[in-house]
């Protein structure tokens, strides 16, 4: 399975909420898989609005958040752009702070969720006897989206170590018009999220502007192409229990 969608066009053709219970913003759906048997992944784009506490919960399934815009924090954790969070089922994180300019962020999941379970009040459905991890992971430098017209070479930074259930992220950095693989380890998996911050990517003949976002399932091998003005992309690999354990 592979799925892309652009944000330029979900904002066009997707349903946006507005003030949902317990959250003040805007939610942009990029997609939801309705598929009835394997990866079910879900997409969306998150703009909470400015000096707006989101409660501490969780959820059922496991998730990474890529902050893209705005400030804030997350726990005790500060938030920049491409800030990467990563949570297993039933891990409360939070409270999310944004700051006078709001907070933006993809939520991304290889198996579909329904909502939040929030803290305190949820308590009583917190699974307590499961592992749970949260990770938090951001690049070393950031860089501007002219100077990937004069990347030298394609690059690659690992944001989190692959784990032994297959957890890891990766930051890919292309001169224009270049092809790489993507890094190794795609079986070991529950699956990968690409999304394209700067320039723009060619996935399995999907063009995918800055704020795309692609899910591949593990049994998918892909390349990856930069489009004319170079590349920048997220690869955010699930862990295998991903596709296997039930929220």
């Amino acid at each position: 399975m592979i799925h892309s969608e652009s944000l330029q066009r979900a904002r066009s053709s997707s349903t946006r909420v507005v003030n949902k219970a317990q959250f003040v913003g805007e939610v942009t759906d990029l997609f939801v898989s309705e598929a009835t048997s394997g990866p079910r992944p879900q997409s969306f784009l998150v703009e909470q609005s400015a000096n707006w506490t989101l409660p501490t919960h969780f959820h059922l399934e496991h998730q990474f958040q890529v902050f893209i815009a705005g400030s804030g924090s997350l726990g005790k954790t500060p938030i920049h752009p491409l800030t990467v969070h990563y949570a297993s089922p039933h891990s409360g994180y939070g409270p999310l702070i944004s700051e006078a300019d709001g907070i933006s962020y993809f939520t991304l999941r290889a198996m579909s969720d329904t909502g939040a379970w929030y803290l305190p009040e949820a308590r009583e459905h917190l699974k307590t006897r499961i592992k749970k991890q949260q990770l938090h992971a951001e690049p070393a430098e950031l860089i501007t989206a002219d100077s990937l017209m004069n990347w030298p070479a394609p690059s690659q930074e690992t944001l989190l170590e692959l784990d032994a259930g297959g957890l890891a992220a990766w930051l890919l950095r292309l001169p224009p018009n270049t092809k790489t693989s993507a890094p190794e380890a795609q079986a070991l998996g529950g699956g990968r999220f690409y999304v394209v911050s700067k320039g723009s990517a060619l996935i399995s003949e999907a063009l995918m502007p800055a704020w795309s976002t692609a899910y591949v399932s593990p049994d998918e091998t892909v390349a990856i192409e930069s489009g004319p003005e170079g590349l920048e992309v997220l690869v955010l690999q699930f862990p295998a229990a991903a596709l296997t354990e039930p929220g």
